[in-house]
């Protein structure tokens, strides 16, 4: 396996790569070896414009996957393609996104193959020859280290969020390949017919993209509720600190901390929240954070990305008159 490419398996939206799949493209680009080649796997319907996109982001060459077959995603076809790819081309090194799709896949795809896995990874380290995957555990409280076998199959999992986009000069056009494959009738059982949208008020917090996060600072349950309209005319999850819990305004399993939930939306919005640490540990992975406090030294601006000072109840209001116009 030593001598294998290294791949990263790709996912997007409304033809449009999703962040993760730059986040592998970029990792993969870093833990690549300089005998090796970054090879992007992109399987949909019409995604060949974003095939050629991807040597910004350092892939070399793309395994191009299209047809009616891959409109939407099919655990069983899934596999049975990746599978077949990985006897044929021999890869070295895969990396997924630690999502409901890569969580799918890799595991299955680690037992198929007789490969080593490791999952939720938030950053690499080189030892020698060799990358030590990074994970969090005991509730992110303790960081371990994870080497695996170089005579097998790597697979790895990145956590959302965990790791640096970035973009470069390709040195080459990239080389897009496309593969002709039709998943079996015997190995795909099941037929995707569409989606239903999870309701933001019922989903994991986990899964959450867009969380809007209160305190105690809204005074009592009236006042919160303003949060909660916001939360239905932005499609977020609204969660809170442990005090919003213990005064009744929101069950546990919406509580966000220490003793609550770890979160890493793309976007979050805390108000009426001073920043405690026991508060911080849990949202130390978003990707963006928005905070208003009438404070200005409160500690929750340290954590911020972006600062609004003034009184939520003022704030929030004008927001949500703000995205009904909007909606007209």
């Amino acid at each position: 396996m030593e001598k294998g490419d290294l791949w990263v398996i790709l996912e997007h939206g409304n033809k449009e790569l999703s962040d993760i799949s730059k986040e592998l493209c970029s990792q993969g680009r870093r833990m690549k070896k300089s005998h090796a080649t970054l090879v992007a796997i992109l399987v949909g319907r019409e995604v060949q414009e974003s095939a050629h996109r991807l040597g910004r982001y350092g892939v070399e060459k793309t395994y191009l996957v299209e047809g009616e077959d891959w409109a939407r995603f099919n655990e069983e076809a899934y596999m049975d393609l990746l599978s077949n790819l990985i006897v044929e081309k021999s890869p070295s090194l895969i990396l997924f996104g630690s999502t409901p799709m890569g969580n799918a896949l890799a595991p299955r795809l680690a037992v198929r193959t007789r490969g080593a896995l490791v999952t939720d990874c938030v950053d690499f380290k080189k030892q020698g020859d060799r990358w030590v995957a990074v994970k969090s555990i005991q509730g992110n409280k303790i960081n371990a280290k994870v080497t695996l076998s170089a005579d097998r199959l790597q697979l790895f999992t990145l956590k959302p969020g965990a790791f640096e986009i970035e973009e470069v000069a390709p040195l080459q056009p990239i080389e897009v390949i496309p593969i002709p494959f039709r998943p079996s009738p015997v190995r795909v059982r099941t037929k995707i017919i569409g989606f239903i949208k999870a309701d933001p008020k019922s989903s994991p917090l986990e899964e959450a993209e867009v969380i809007l996060a209160g305190g105690k600072g809204f005074g009592n349950l009236k006042e919160f509720k303003v949060l909660e309209e916001l939360g239905d005319l932005m499609g977020a999850t609204v969660a809170g600190s442990r005090p919003a819990v213990d005064l009744g305004w929101l069950p546990y399993e919406r509580q966000i901390g220490l003793t609550g939930k770890k979160i890493s939306p793309r976007l979050l919005l805390v108000s009426g929240i001073s920043g405690a640490f026991e508060f911080v540990i849990g949202i130390k992975d978003s990707n963006f954070i928005i905070a208003i406090n009438k404070d200005p030294a409160a500690p929750i601006f340290k954590s911020a990305d972006a600062g609004i000072i003034g009184d939520h109840h003022e704030i929030l209001p004008v927001l949500i008159e703000t995205l009904k116009k909007v909606e007209k």
